[in-house]
């Protein structure tokens, strides 16, 4: 029996190749103009924009299991975090690489960095959220300071949202693993999977399953899409993102760290990914991105971002906003765990909805999802 993966994402990309792998035979539908869903960049005027911020976890399993990381120039960013206070920028990196700076940080005291390792190394609890855990571990004003505002940009919400062994898991893959970017923007790594998989379909949506009876069919679409397609209706959670690339001269911005503020804010991070990659702007340019997980506008964002950087507002220049509506799934406590990709014995479904909200939780349910049909 032949086989059908509905979506180009990472978890139809995943999907495909597994059935593929296993000598299947397989088509691949994508509805827009290239692989890659979230995961896809876009060149304009010489910047790369990735469709919303994002980094490569070279450490993730699935990336490693899939070796592809020699395939796409990947440039490792640094270790290092920049936290705008009320009394200035104080930065904080890897204690395994800047060991002196991790224990001189104000940002929080030697005990509440130790209390972070103890949260590491405790049994997981899912029904508590991430914020009580963390609290719970000790971490006091380094919570406020630095682990809040960081890790609200990595789960696009707020703590008390998130499930606690399921951001342990988040928060561990960022410790095993070098995070950064491929010279030509985040969408490589879509399209270095794609070369593997001999037939995809592209500007090829579907609006029916029927057309594919007799087939065994993956459904990796988004979850709307997905549900739209199955006659299902389920209340998923997901979370929103928003993200602005504006253009500085160059030389305004230095740094290469990933920028948060210790005070209230609807921007989440801002970082000059050019300095990280000098590919993502042209010569004489600065590309920096800023991302919010609220709706704002964008003289409301530039004036936060501004204030950001100590920069003024009239140096921006705004290149695009990107709205990048279920970016992540929002796991609350008590409801995440691995499902079963099984509909029926020829239909299945897979996404990062399923397992976990990375691209490392989207390769692995594309995977799961193949094997669940190899296995009927």
């Amino acid at each position: 029996m032949s086989s059908v993966v509905i979506g180009g994402g990472l978890a139809g990309l995943s999907a495909a190749l597994t059935l593929q792998e296993a000598g299947e035979s397989v088509e691949l539908f994508e509805s827009s103009d290239a692989v890659g869903g979230r995961v896809r960049s876009d060149y304009i005027d010489g910047f790369i924009l990735d469709r919303g911020f994002q980094l490569i976890n070279a450490g993730y399993p699935e990336i490693k299991r899939l070796g592809v990381i020699s395939e796409i120039d990947f440039r490792k960013s640094d270790r290092t975090v920049d936290v705008v206070t009320p009394f200035g920028i104080s930065s904080i990196g890897d204690p395994r690489i800047h060991p002196l700076q991790g224990l001189r940080s104000p940002l929080g005291s030697v005990a509440e960095k130790l209390a972070v390792l103890k949260f590491m190394g405790e049994k997981p609890n899912s029904s508590i959220s991430l914020r009580d855990a963390l609290l719970a571990s000790g971490t006091g004003d380094l919570y406020e300071n630095v682990l809040k505002p960081f890790l609200r940009g990595v789960f696009l919400t707020e703590l008390e949202n998130v499930d606690s062994s399921y951001g342990r898991e988040i928060i561990k893959s960022f410790v095993v693993g070098d995070s950064g970017l491929p010279a030509a923007g985040v969408g490589t790594l879509s399209e270095a999977i794609a070369a593997r998989i001999e037939n995809i379909h592209l500007n090829a949506p579907v609006d029916s399953l029927a057309q594919f009876e007799g087939k065994k069919v993956i459904v990796a679409t988004d979850a709307k899409t997905a549900q739209k397609l199955l006659g299902t209706s389920e209340d998923m959670k997901f979370a929103d993102s928003y993200t602005w690339y504006h253009a500085l001269p160059a030389g305004l911005v230095k740094t290469k760290n990933l920028r948060v503020t210790s005070t209230a804010n609807p921007i989440v991070n801002s970082v000059a990914l050019s300095n990280v990659v000098s590919q993502y702007a042209p010569a004489g340019k600065t590309l920096i991105s800023s991302t919010a997980v609220t709706s704002i506008t964008d003289d409301q964002a530039l004036n936060e971002i501004s204030k950001f950087w100590g920069i003024a507002p009239s140096e921006f220049e705004l290149i695009k906003r990107y709205e990048v509506r279920n970016s992540l799934p929002v796991f609350q406590p008590g409801s995440h765990g691995v499902k079963s990709a099984r509909v029926n014995d020829e239909l299945f479904i897979a996404g990062d909805y399923l397992t976990a909200g990375s691209q490392n939780g989207a390769l692995l349910s594309g995977r799961l999802a193949a094997m669940e049909s190899l296995a009927h």
